[in-house]
């Protein structure tokens, strides 16, 4: 609970500047109404059950190992069960036409880098998080790379973001955490001014192109290419100083173009060297000798550069198959030997040369295949590609054989490949021979033989866990269970090993699982979904597990919500077109579902419940939401239902993806959603019968969870996409992830039974535990926000009462009159091209001069007992020499403390 800092006013003076007075009188505006949605506008997402090809029978078993269900390359390769998981992440992101919510959130990237890169310099606390696992079940990773003298491995995932360690798989130490979007192309370069750390360029599929020159501490886009572009390929050359080549989309053609882009200054800036036109096309070069020869496939033709991409001759033509797109890779043991894939309305075409690519022989149609694929330095007849699963020819191509089956990982983690296989990658070992590298959905494997054998090297911290929900025991904390995406149902039942906070889990089942609930919060009974059914945990100790069938006949997403019944443990509730109860048949391990209420929440095509709560003080109330943007609300524990005021599908373009129901008043409740084309949260104060927007303080952007303080304090938590806010009462949501929580989707949160901690889980890091009171020190936030926002408030100080606080103020015009203002809640009022983060309506301003564009400000904090526990925000104010100039600082929050 937040109390006044009393008698902290010290030095104070009476009256605020114009600037705060303006601001004071400045609201936060509501976001503008977009127009209405076109007629016919669908949810892409939605699942029946008569569509559903995998669908298991109701069992009191241990369900088979469910299919992998992602790949990447295309819809048609994909399979039936990808490309509706790829069209539910899209309805979640439901944003209104012209609304790029990609480039919404690119943007939202690129403030939280430069907020990293400022929190390098600052000396106030990072937000107190602290990292939980998995320490053994890792995610997706798409791409290895050698360090420049062989002896360190860099390896970029899905959106875990980038990573370095031993070449055996040890010591693994993320870098660049506050870089949202992973690394699915990657460059490992000698740094320009020849220090010790490397130039790292990393880039993601999506476009997005980064380099960093302090081993990921900083990072800034090169110039000269495009960013949010969309890449193909990224490939250095060998030697002492060798270029870089990015395949990627030309800038201002629409989303159409592509062209060849060349860095010879370790990735800083780059060089359009070749248009490509509309021709998705492909580069190779040795990875073995200084790279006096770069091969290109452009349309049906190969081309030959000696001069790094300056001029290109024609070296020889493949067949004309219609192809719009090629990958291409070479050995060096050939001449080189070349292996081309064509892209065709019919198929993938592989093509091989043994004549550096004069003449091309057909290979065969392939099946499996996402665009994986890469052949042997020292070895000309060593060729792999792989999609679900990785398939190898020893013989040139004559016969391929899987390396092994993607079910075969489950007895044999250490030794077997896992399923789906987003890359591969081949180094030279330093000793004439060479190293594969096969990224997969499960994790990094190494191949020192040709791919005869594999060793997985992320069996022990490498912290990229794609989670979509996590449960904790509130019988036994050391009780967590976890949805992964291809990584299975997991589960970890003892504490973290000693000189770890990590947590090891083990794999139940294959496949993907979200929307884990318990009736009574402990493992008695949990209930989660696979896109195909209900899987049942019974048992704290020791669980088995059990299927269910969805409900015939009704929409529902990809992975519908469940909800715990909160009357009976052993019931739950799902959400489609209609609600439905599954209740638990006397003495057995079976269901029996049931439509439990007559509402039809499909009030337009393609709508169904996305989520359901129950007020924890009250049982018979109850919320609901729908993927249009509806609002529900029930006095009779869901019989019947009334639709609330303030709901879409309008204006809004809001999808809910989640509920919360006050813990202390039975008559507020919020919803989160797609926050692209107007508010991401609304509120409702009044049991259901209207609902506000809520928002204040959020970016453009999704949340994806909602979370409550347990202390009853109605601080109320956001997942977004790759931050973590905060809204305590009477203020704005503020973000707490800054600094040290990594930028990535926060899909889920929980409140552990200590009461003092948030737990969430995201897809890419892994689980993350946020402590509620804050450390005895000053957290920043809101930094790196831009426009305005230029200056850098920092404090070195603790929050300790009876001390001197000393407070920085960096970037001010020198010689000018500053105004560090104190307040009881945080805000977010836009003013002047920036933001205004501290309440306007309650400011207690303290005044400082700056010199040489620095001040200070100290304060001398009585030793009061009664101020313990106080909470306040700062923000400085700079009004400039120029007409109109005003500078505004980032916040800092503090908790006094003894």
């Amino acid at each position: 609970m937040q109390r006044s800092p009393r008698s902290f006013a010290v030095a104070a003076a009476s009256i605020l500047c114009p600037l705060l007075v303006l601001a004071c009188a400045a609201s936060p505006a509501a976001a503008p109404a977009p127009s209405a949605p076109a007629a016919g506008v669908d949810a892409s997402g939605a699942v029946t059950s008569e569509q559903r090809a995998d669908a298991e029978p109701s069992s009191s078993i241990a369900p088979p190992l469910p299919m992998p269900t992602e790949n990447w390359l295309d819809d048609r390769a994909e399979g039936r069960q990808s490309s509706l998981r790829k069209a539910w992440i899209r309805e979640r992101h439901w944003a209104g036409p012209g609304v790029d919510w990609n480039e919404l959130e690119r943007r939202n990237g690129d403030r939280l880098r430069q907020r990293g890169n400022q929190l390098v310099t600052m000396a106030a606390a990072a937000p107190p998080w602290t990292e939980r696992g998995s320490r053994n079940q890792a995610g997706r990773v798409h791409v290895a790379a050698h360090s420049p003298d062989g002896q360190a491995l860099y390896v970029g995932s899905a959106k875990g973001g980038l990573w370095h360690g031993t070449l055996d798989g040890t010591g693994w130490e993320p870098i660049g955490d506050d870089l949202y979007g992973g690394a699915h192309w990657l460059a490992v370069l000698p740094h320009p001014a020849g220090g010790a750390a490397p130039a790292v360029l990393r880039a993601t599929d999506g476009g997005s192109i980064h380099l960093s020159l302090d081993d990921g501490a900083t990072w800034f886009e090169p110039t000269g290419i495009p960013q949010s572009s969309g890449i193909r390929r990224v490939i250095r050359g060998a030697g002492p100083a060798p270029a870089v080549f990015v395949v990627g989309r030309k800038s201002g053609s629409g989303g159409v173009g592509w062209a060849v882009y060349r860095s010879t200054d370790s990735g800083q800036s780059f060089t359009k060297v070749r248009d490509l036109g509309s021709y998705a096309g492909d580069l190779w070069t040795s990875r073995q000798v200084p790279a006096d020869l770069l091969y290109l496939v452009d349309g049906n033709q190969c081309f030959v550069s000696a001069d790094q991409g300056d001029s290109w001759s024609l070296r020889g033509t493949l067949p004309s198959v219609g192809s719009g797109q090629a990958e291409l890779v070479g050995s060096e043991a050939g001449a080189p030997r070349l292996w081309a894939v064509q892209h065709t309305g019919s198929g993938e075409l592989l093509r091989r040369s043994d004549d550096a690519g004069q003449s091309w022989t057909a290979i065969q149609t392939l099946s499996d295949y996402w665009g994986t694929l890469n052949a042997s330095i020292v070895d000309a007849d060593l060729f792999a590609w792989g999609g679900v699963e990785c398939h190898r020819t020893t013989n040139g191509g004559a016969s391929f054989k899987v390396v092994n089956g993607w079910g075969e990982y489950y007895g044999n983690p250490a030794g077997k490949l896992h399923a789906d296989l987003p890359g591969m990658d081949v180094w030279p070992d330093g000793a004439g021979g060479e190293v594969w590298y096969v990224c997969t959905d499960g994790g990094l494997f190494r191949s020192t033989d040709g791919l005869s054998t594999v060793a997985n090297l992320s069996l022990d911290g490498l912290g990229i866990s794609q989670y979509y929900t996590t449960l904790t025991s509130a019988a036994n904390p050391d009780h967590v269970v976890a949805g992964s995406q291809d990584q299975g149902w997991q589960r970890a039942d003892a504490p973290p090993a000693a000189g770890t906070e990590l947590l090891a889990f083990d794999q139940s089942i294959s496949g993907d699982y979200g929307h884990a609930v318990s009736g009574d919060g402990t493992h008695d009974f949990v209930f989660t979904v696979y896109p195909g059914f209900v899987l049942i945990s019974r048992g704290e100790d020791n669980p088995s597990l059990y299927t269910e069938d969805f409900p015939a006949g009704e929409a529902y997403s990809w992975m519908p919500s469940l909800t715990a019944d909160p009357l009976r443990k052993d019931y739950f509730f799902l959400c489609a077109t209609h609600l439905w109860h599954y209740t638990r048949v006397p003495g057995t391990n079976d269901w029996t579902a049931s439509q439990y209420s007559n509402q039809n929440f499909a009030l337009s095509s393609g709508e169904y419940l996305t989520g359901l709560a129950f007020s924890p003080v009250d049982g018979d109330r109850a919320f609901a939401v729908t993927n249009k943007g509806r609002f529900w609300a029930s006095n009779d524990r869901g019989v019947t239902w009334a639709q609330g005021s303030g709901s879409g599908p309008g204006p809004q373009y809001f999808y809910g993806t989640a509920i919360l129901a006050s813990s202390t008043d039975v008559d507020t409740a919020w919803v989160g959603g797609s926050g692209y084309s107007g508010p991401g949260v609304w509120r409702t104060t009044d049991g259901g019968l209207s609902w506000q927007a809520w928002s204040t303080g959020l970016p453009s952007t999704l949340v994806y969870c909602l979370g409550e303080a347990p202390d009853g304090s109605g601080t109320v938590f956001a997942g977004t996409e790759m931050e973590v806010f905060r809204r305590d009462p009477g203020g704005a949501w503020y973000d707490i992830s800054g600094g040290t929580a990594p930028a990535v989707p926060y899909w889920s949160v929980e409140a552990l039974p200590d009461g003092q901690t948030m737990r969430f889980g995201t897809y890419g890091r892994g689980i993350w535990d946020y402590e509620i009171e804050p450390p005895c020190n000053y957290v920043a936030f809101g930094v790196g926000l831009g426009g305005v926002n230029d200056l850098v408030l920092d404090s070195a100080s603790t929050t300790a009462i009876g001390q001197t606080h000393v407070f920085s103020v960096a970037g001010a015009p020198p010689f000018t009159l500053g105004i560090l203002g104190l307040a009881t809640a945080s805000a977010a009022v836009p003013l002047f091209g920036g933001t205004v983060l501290i309440d306007p309506g309650g400011v207690t301003p303290l005044y400082f001069n700056t010199l040489a564009g620095t001040g200070a400000v100290s304060v001398q904090v009585p030793n009061d007992t009664g101020l313990v526990g106080a909470t306040f925000f700062l923000q400085a104010v700079v009004i400039g020499p120029q007409p109109g100039e005003v500078h505004l600082s980032n916040g800092l929050s503090g908790t006094l403390c003894f």
